[in-house]
Parts: C-alpha cells; sequence; structure tokens
C-alpha cells in the first residue's frame, strides 16, 4: 500500500479566491497522497496516508476526528494481540509500527503516560515521544509529539492500525495541550498557516485522494470554497471539526441544490422497495435500541481514545426551539433536518458512516421507500437511488455539499464467521457478483452497541466521563462483532427480501447479505446511521461517504471549513498556497 508524494513549487502569483487565498513567490507546498480503503474488514470508507517517523515508514488512517498521531510499537505486547496489523501477519492488512531502537537517537521521550480506556472495555497504555515525521518520502522532517503503544487488549471486531489525528490541538487526549501536526508545521514555518487541503476523492476510484499542507488545489472543486465556521462548545472550546447543521434534502442530480421539495417526500413512501409492504422506512434506533451499533464499520482502537481528563463536550446550546408545525411547514418545503439532535455536524475521515438525526433518517427512508435490516441497517432498492443525491446545507445554507446515493453504497464484507448464513454465489452468503457494492449486514451483532458502536456511554462520545477523549466518539473500534453477520437466517434463499408485512421479518428468507433484503431484490446498503440517544453531545457526523463529495480547507487560524463541492474524479491539479482572508 505504498503512497507517493508530489512537492509543488509555486513560481509566482496565481490567483486570489474570494479573498481568501493568494499564491506566494517561490512557494513549496509538500502533497501527501492519500490511498482509499473500501475493504469492509478495514471498516470500509477508509482514507489511508503514508508517512514514516524518524526514517520508518508506516500506513495510517487519515483522520480530521481526532487530533494525535499514535503509533504501536514494534515487538511491543500490542503487536503480539490476535488483531493486530504492525505486521500484516493478524489480519492480512499491514499498517506498521515504529521502533525506537532504530532511530539514531532521534526520540525523545516527554515524560508524560499514555493509559487510555474504552468504552467497552478496550485499553491501551504506553507513553508520549517526540520523533521527527514526514508526511511524504521527499519531505522535510519536523519533530512532533505522538503517542507510542506498548500494551493493552482488544475487544473483538477491533483492529489496530495506526491514527494520524488532524484534528483541533484541544481535541487531543492529553490535559495539556501541545502542538500537534498542523500546529506544529506552522510553528516549524513548514507551512505558513494552521490549515490543509483535504481531497478524497471517490471511493469508487482507484486514484489517490491529496492532502495539501498550507495550501489547496483549486482545479479538485466546483465554484469558490465557502466559509463554514467551527462551532464551539457549551464551554467555549473547539475541540473538534463542527459546524453549524441547517439543512438535509434528497433531490435529483440536477436539480438546484436549494430546491423547495423532496422526492417522495415524508408521507410518500413510493414503491419498488422490495417487499417492504406498508413499513416502508428505517425505524433505526427508534424500533431497536439493542441491535444497532452507531457505526457498523470497523475502526482501529486509537482513534477512540477516552483518557480521563474532561466532561464531555456539550453542543446542546446550539438546538434551535421549533414547534412540530415548524418542522412540519420545514419538511414540507424539502428541509428533512428534525429537531432531534443538535443542529450541527462534525466532518470527520474516520467514521466510515453519515450520521444523521433519527427523524432525519425516517425521512430520508420514506422519500427513497428504504426498510430496515434485521438490526437497522439502511435497505433500499438500488433502482431508487440511481440519479438520486443527499444534500447538505452547513452555515444556514450558505454552504451546500451534494453526495450521490450511489456512491454511497456499504460495500459487501468477504469473511465469513460463525452464524454468518452461506449463499450459493460467493463468499459469506453472497450471491455473485450481481450487485458487486451490495452489502453484507455489516452492523454485526447488535449487542456490541455499547463497545464501539455508540458514540459513548449514556450519550456521551466517550465515557461520559472524560471529554478529551470523549470528543473521539466514544468507542471508534468495536461498531461491529463481524461474527454474527447472518443472523441465522436461510442464507440461500435470496429471493424473498423481507416478508412483505414490513421488511424487517426477512430471516427466513434474505441471502447471506442481510437477511430480510434478499439479492433477488437488488437492494443497496447505504452508509447511514442514526444519531445514538439524546443526550447533549450526540450529533451528526458527516464521515468520510460524505467528505468524498466535498474539497475542504481545515483553516484552524480562521477557526473554519473552507468548503465547495468537489469534483468526483478530477485528475487534473492547480496547487496553491492558502492564506485566510485576514491575513492577506
Amino acid at each position: 500500500m505504498r503512497t507517493t508524494d508530489l512537492l509543488a513549487r509555486l513560481p509566482g502569483p496565481l490567483l486570489v479566491l474570494s479573498g481568501y487565498a493568494t499564491a506566494e513567490e517561490g512557494a513549496q507546498l509538500e502533497i501527501s497522497q492519500i490511498k482509499k480503503v473500501t475493504d469492509p474488514s478495514q471498516g470500509g470508507y477508509r482514507p489511508f496516508m503514508e508517512f514514516s517517523v524518524a526514517g520508518q515508514s508506516i500506513l495510517g488512517l487519515l483522520d480530521t476526528g481526532s487530533s494525535d498521531l499514535v503509533v504501536p510499537r514494534t515487538g511491543s505486547d500490542y503487536c503480539k494481540l490476535p488483531a493486530q496489523e504492525c505486521d500484516g501477519l493478524a489480519t492480512g492488512f499491514k499498517a506498521g509500527s515504529f521502533d525506537p531502537s532504530k532511530s539514531n537517537n532521534q526520540v525523545k521521550d516527554v515524560n508524560d503516560a499514555l493509559n487510555a480506556s474504552f468504552t467497552g472495555g478496550a485499553t491501551i497504555q504506553g507513553k508520549f515521544i517526540e520523533a521527527p515525521l514526514q508526511v511524504s518520502p521527499q519531505g522535510k522532517p519536523v519533530t512532533v509529539q505522538m503517542g507510542l503503544v506498548e500494551t493493552g487488549s482488544l475487544l473483538p471486531g477491533d483492529v489496530g492500525f495506526p491514527v494520524i489525528g488532524l484534528g483541533p490541538v484541544q481535541g487531543e487526549s492529553t490535559p495539556k495541550n501541545y502542538p500537534n501536526i498542523p500546529a506544529r508545521f506552522k510553528q516549524d514555518n513548514s507551512t505558513k498557516v494552521n490549515a490543509y487541503g483535504l481531497y478524497l476523492g471517490d471511493f469508487r476510484s482507484p486514484d489517490n485522494g491529496t492532502l495539501i499542507w498550507g495550501g489547496f488545489d483549486a482545479a479538485k472543486f466546483e465554484g469558490e470554497l465557502k466559509a463554514a465556521p467551527l462551532v464551539k462548545t457549551s464551554g467555549g472550546d473547539l475541540p473538534s471539526f463542527v459546524v453549524d447543521f441547517s439543512s438535509v434534502r434528497v433531490a435529483r442530480a440536477n436539480a438546484k441544490p436549494d430546491g423547495n421539495r423532496t422526492v417522495n417526500g415524508p408521507g410518500c413512501t413510493g414503491g419498488g422497495g422490495g417487499g417492504h409492504g406498508g413499513q416502508s422506512r428505517p425505524r433505526s434506533e427508534a424500533d431497536s435500541n439493542d441491535h444497532l451499533p452507531a457505526d457498523f464499520q470497523r475502526r482501529s482502537i486509537f482513534a477512540r481514545k477516552n483518557l480521563n481528563s474532561y466532561k464531555p463536550d456539550s453542543y446542546d446550546h446550539t438546538r434551535q426551539q421549533l414547534s412540530t408545525r415548524n418542522i412540519l411547514r420545514r419538511q414540507r418545503n424539502g428541509n428533512l433536518l428534525t429537531n432531534d439532535a443538535p443542529p450541527v455536524a462534525w466532518l470527520d475521515t474516520g467514521v466510515g458512516e453519515i450520521v444523521l438525526p433519527t427523524g432525519t433518517l425516517d425521512g430520508i427512508g420514506e422519500s427513497l421507500g428504504a426498510r430496515p435490516g434485521p438490526q437497522g441497517e439502511f435497505m433500499v432498492d438500488c433502482g431508487r437511488i440511481k440519479g438520486m443525491e443527499l444534500v447538505f446545507g452547513m452555515n444556514k445554507d450558505a454552504v451546500q455539499v451534494r453526495v450521490p446515493l450511489d456512491s454511497i453504497i456499504a460495500a459487501p464484507r468477504p469473511e465469513t464467521g460463525p452464524g454468518a448464513p452461506g449463499g450459493p454465489g460467493g463468499p459469506t452468503g453472497s450471491t455473485g457478483p450481481d450487485n458487486a457494492r451490495q452489502p453484507e449486514n455489516d452492523r454485526g451483532n447488535g449487542n456490541n452497541r455499547n463497545n464501539g458502536g455508540n458514540r459513548g456511554d449514556g450519550g456521551n462520545r466517550g465515557n461520559g466521563s472524560n471529554s478529551r477523549a470523549g470528543r473521539n466518539r466514544g468507542n471508534r473500534g468495536n461498531g461491529r462483532d463481524g461474527h454474527n453477520r447472518g443472523n441465522g437466517g436461510n442464507g440461500g434463499n435470496g429471493g424473498n427480501g423481507g416478508n412483505g408485512d414490513n421488511g424487517r421479518d426477512g430471516r427466513n428468507g434474505g441471502s447471506g447479505g442481510p437477511p430480510g433484503a434478499g439479492r433477488g431484490a437488488n437492494t443497496c446498503q447505504l452508509a447511514l446511521a442514526p444519531v445514538q440517544g439524546n443526550g447533549p453531545t450526540d450529533i451528526p457526523v458527516l464521515g468520510a461517504p460524505a467528505m468524498q463529495s466535498m474539497y475542504i480547507v481545515f483553516d484552524m487560524d480562521s477557526q473554519a471549513l473552507m468548503i465547495a463541492q468537489a469534483k468526483l474524479n478530477e485528475t487534473k491539479s492547480d496547487v496553491r498556497p492558502y492564506v485566510p482572508a485576514g491575513k492577506r
């Protein structure tokens, strides 16, 4: 999984875009290539980036939802765990590890312990160190602080790849903040700003995405970058890339983003739902609190640290007091955003789903004639999503981004496990190549909901007692067990996608993919999930499936995200240094 780097040398002035970006004479920017992984055994919708610590090459999850660089030590007890990915022997995926003894004395102990506990019981222990980091093979080494993991325990479904946390410094896992990678790059004059431009690109494409340190690529987006200011917590902190969330719409691909109606909006169930009968929407958490993890994707334990430091962050102060009449009026105008979660959104590459308020998810389900899988999966007739988009509005709709529904189809999980029903035409009960991206039931064993599926314990995004790690989405790893995917069922039948009454009772039909969503019905699972709980820290998340349709400059100097519609699969490049508007 080797990636390559680019070094952009800009000879002179290029362009000013809306007063926020200019080119500088002789500027040079490092560009890291992003390798996109859709293998469900690694969590699906995963952006990875190669980096090196003291000359040792490592592959890590690019994570805008956490703020620390964390790697396991080579030969440590942690690298001997069954699901470790230090050497690739356990899972077939080699992420790598770091050996301080081979660093030529370039490592410094900063005397801060790494001692993390996680919702569900997983733990890691180690220490924080300083060592030279290169974000591209030809780049300048910059000494940064990082966590070095020595020991720990993993839960079923957890994996242990390194994480490159690029969130704000206030989201770090230590009581005392330190300059993390973007902040340190500015401090070291490797960049002029604490900012970086991110282009994930279409996860269906083999082409790499790019991360431009201190700059952006004007060829990769449509129109202009528009500002979405970061939203502070009730305590006045900025621990995460959270912005105002103003609208969610279902629209046809060529419709205007600010159209005033949905397609088959609430109350119009439509057809083509493949045997769902009278109940068309995936009721998700409202139907079953015991069988729905918030994130069915597998996560690295490192990306969900829960260190005991502060109280959980709250965004409850952003809630709007809307009457039922006002909500219904808004829905009639096409905006499906409901009032059952704070109206903010976390832009987080480390989340493999789009997490929306339950009422909003219900409205989308009604619009598309969707139905739930046995554990709350969002299942829909594949034909219903062709040419359809979700349109997300931020900063009072000053920013609007279109996300094609066929770009967020969850991929099937390939490996087998106890309880996975068999099927006649492919691994783990799949029925062959007819619908290559049609998913298995990746939510796994719903009993893991408090293990990593849920975004914290008791409605908090961490475990109730701490916030520094609570910011990092609670137990980020064990969103699924993966061993009970088939839920029994009668896996080979495939033709009976649900029992026709409500689409949930399909355990005697189904195909080995999700029971209740037969392959013969050409059913697709979308990477959509509900916000768990109704606490002040339970908020929507626009994860990697949504962010692939965005070009984003993460600008901590201006405390804002600059967002535009990404050009999917764009191969041209026009790299420019980024300068915040107030600093021109």
